[in-house]
């Protein structure tokens, strides 16, 4: 994620508007190819800290 995504997704109030941004987040990195272990790496950090994996 970028500075300005980071700012953004913390700027976001409702778990709603924040899942659909990850679900924007994850095409995004598929779609540019070269981040296939994005998703693996954010759902340690969920792990980590205890929250809910979107994607589970």
């Amino acid at each position: 994620m970028t500075k300005a995504q980071k700012s953004l997704f913390k700027s976001l109030k409702k778990d709603s508007h924040r899942a659909a941004f990850v679900q924007m987040l994850e095409h995004q990195q598929n779609e540019m190819g070269k981040y296939k272990g994005w998703r693996i790496a954010y759902a340690k950090k969920c792990a980590k800290k205890g929250i809910e994996y979107p994607f589970a």
